[in-house]
């Protein structure tokens, strides 16, 4: 058994040094005819590649870009290619292309039909050093890139597909490995999210807007107001909507707030659902120094003899400071008081904003509000210099 576990570690070490050199030298050889091989092995695998491309692009101008025009697509290769299946690996690696134009990227019967055009029972490794070695590393590397794809987007594989890459290239093998992490992992992680979101998005922008804000807000009493700045008034100052969250409590610490101390839009910040962005704003004042400050370390030992707080039940009470309970809003960076995604993000419609809260918060209108403005729409300014100026001015 020493032996072999030597032999083992050998081989292994062997293998390691051999990819390193072969990744070191990648297109380096000694041998004429080998660099000639590679080069027309390299010419053919393009030809097939565009030809396969050619297959689809054609299905396209006559069909409607669909789940059935692309399994019309497999069929024809697979009844082209039925004994030898010459360029499966460039047929697989265009159709992975093709799947978002075809609208299937999430479909798992199409990653399954992509996966019967591989050639069964012919890669199957008949050894442990085989298995090692990475048995047809092309074709598993292909099959690999495939469920990465369907990791990419969120498509759990089932039983039925690890039977189809089992009758493939063996139950052993590195590309089933990954089909067995993607079925253990992806269900847990597909749960995981408590405030999931749905695979298709809404097209409407209000409605993109009203669930990205039920996906930011963390009080449960907090109302959503829609405005449509053309509903809303006669003469706005741009054509737009305002989708506005804010809370009871929200309006009790607007109505706390002192006159004196200014409040704070901040923004623009962005947000995924998905592929889709959204820029929202915050109103926000700034901390109360007074909820955030610990009490002073020296008032534990100012009595030596009770060092320890040790109390008995013949000593009289001593009073304690009782602190006020924050809300959720308050935290130690500012006190969150509203949040609103708008059509256009611009200053315009965030002083709409402003003006439609007042209607139900009267303090707005006696309290000053500052906008600092991070919108995309706004980029860097060039501020030239009066040496930068006058050096102008000299070169023209």
């Amino acid at each position: 058994m020493e032996k072999l576990r030597k032999l083992c570690t050998y081989m292994l070490q062997r293998r390691s040094h051999i990819l390193y050199k072969n990744k070191l030298l990648t297109g380096y050889h000694t041998s004429s005819v080998r660099l000639w091989r590679d080069k027309v092995a390299i010419k053919i695998e393009e030809k097939l590649a565009v030809q396969h491309q050619g297959v689809f692009n054609e299905i396209l101008a006559k069909k409607k870009a669909d789940k059935a025009a692309f399994q019309t697509a497999i069929a024809y290769y697979i009844a082209k290619e039925k004994l030898y299946r010459r360029g499966h690996v460039e047929f697989i690696e265009a159709a992975l292309h093709q799947m978002k134009e075809f609208g299937v990227e999430r479909d798992l019967s199409a990653y399954k039909a992509l996966l019967r055009v591989f050639p069964e029972g012919k890669m199957i490794p008949k050894s442990v050093w085989q298995v090692e070695m990475f048995h047809y590393p092309k074709q598993q590397s292909c099959a690999i890139e495939l469920m990465d794809q369907m990791e990419y987007h969120d498509v759990c594989p089932d039983r039925e597909f690890g039977c189809i890459l089992e009758s493939i290239f063996g139950a052993e093998v590195h590309a089933f490995r990954k089909f067995r992490r993607m079925l253990y992992w992806l269900p847990k992680f597909k749960n995981a999210t408590p405030y999931p979101i749905p695979y298709t998005l809404p097209i409407d922008p209000i409605e993109l807007a009203m669930l990205a804000l039920k996906r930011m807000v963390i009080d449960n009493q907090n109302k959503l107001t829609v405005w449509k700045t053309l509903e809303a008034e006669e003469e706005p100052l741009e054509d737009t909507f305002i989708v506005s969250a804010m809370s009871p409590e929200q309006k009790e610490l607007i109505e706390e707030h002192p006159e004196t101390k200014p409040l704070i839009v901040e923004g623009g910040y962005k947000t995924w659902l998905r592929n889709i962005s959204q820029i929202y704003f915050v109103l926000r004042a700034d901390p109360n120094p007074e909820n955030f400050t610990k009490p002073s370390d020296d008032s534990r030992y100012e009595d030596e003899e009770d060092l320890f707080e040790f109390t008995t039940i013949f000593e009289e009470e001593k009073p304690k400071s009782v602190s006020k309970a924050l809300s959720i809003h308050e935290q130690p960076d500012g006190t969150v008081l509203g949040m609103c995604i708008t059509g256009t993000s611009s200053k315009n419609s965030l002083v709409t904003w402003i003006r439609y809260m007042q209607q139900t918060n009267p303090k707005l209108e006696k309290i000053p509000i500052v906008f600092q403005m991070r919108t995309p729409e706004s980029g860097l300014q060039v501020i030239e210099t009066d040496q930068e100026k006058n050096a102008s001015k000299f070169i023209s």
